[in-house]
């Protein structure tokens, strides 16, 4: 009997501390399970991803960037006028510096029977200037000249060449304009070269009282 009652006690013994042992256990469970957070998973620790701020970026180059404006380039034009032996005459826009060649080429180039022996296509053409390029056997000169020529001639008491004067030389002198100018040079065209001064009579609106005055400053060169 005193076997049996120590085996008995050995077994409530054991099997108290098997229930301790569980409950410990169960215990340990639930209070880690409220230790440990909802919603996050145990893994290895990761890098959190960077952040840029658009807006931070932008300003960045807005003030790393300086402001570029534009410098507007700027280029002379002179304005001519080409009359005569050329395919288009009329009013042309060029650079400043450009010669009669590059006028004659503005309008076209020559026509066929220009007479290029009695103009300078290398001369420079001035601002305003009436280039005007003769025909064969036509008589007159090719470039007008520039106001300071007109000026120089005038102070020099030089005489002006019928055959050869252009509209605005002609537009010079007392008592004729420019309308009067046209009508000499159309009439020598039309009828050819001068043979005297007297002929100026010939041409409608030259008075005796206007040829007493222009016989002085003009002349017909051989």
């Amino acid at each position: 009997m005193e076997l049996f009652s120590e085996l008995m006690q050995r077994k409530a013994l054991v099997a108290a501390a098997l229930f301790f042992a569980l409950g410990a256990g169960i215990l340990g469970q639930t209070a880690l399970e409220r230790l440990t957070p909802q919603g996050v998973q145990s893994g290895p620790n990761e890098p959190a991803a960077d952040v840029i701020d658009d807006t931070f970026v932008e300003d960045s180059l807005d003030q790393d960037v300086p402001a570029r404006t534009a410098t507007p380039t700027s280029v002379a034009y002179i304005v001519a006028y080409v009359s005569g032996a050329v395919r288009a005459p009329d009013v042309y826009q060029l650079p400043v510096g450009a010669r009669v060649k590059d006028l004659v080429l503005a309008a076209g180039g020559l026509s066929d029977d220009a007479d290029i022996e009695r103009i300078n296509l290398a001369a420079p053409v001035a601002d305003g200037q009436h280039v005007r390029v003769p025909w064969h056997g036509d008589g007159t000169t090719g470039v007008e000249a520039t106001p300071e020529e007109r000026s120089a001639s005038a102070g020099s008491g030089r005489l002006l060449d019928l055959n050869r004067a252009t509209v605005a030389e002609l537009d010079a002198l007392p008592g004729i304009g420019n309308v009067l100018a046209s009508r000499i040079v159309e009439w020598r065209e039309r009828e050819g070269p001068f043979q005297s001064v007297n002929d100026l009579g010939k041409v409608d609106g030259i008075g005796p009282a206007l040829l007493a005055k222009l016989t002085p400053l003009v002349t017909v060169a051989p």
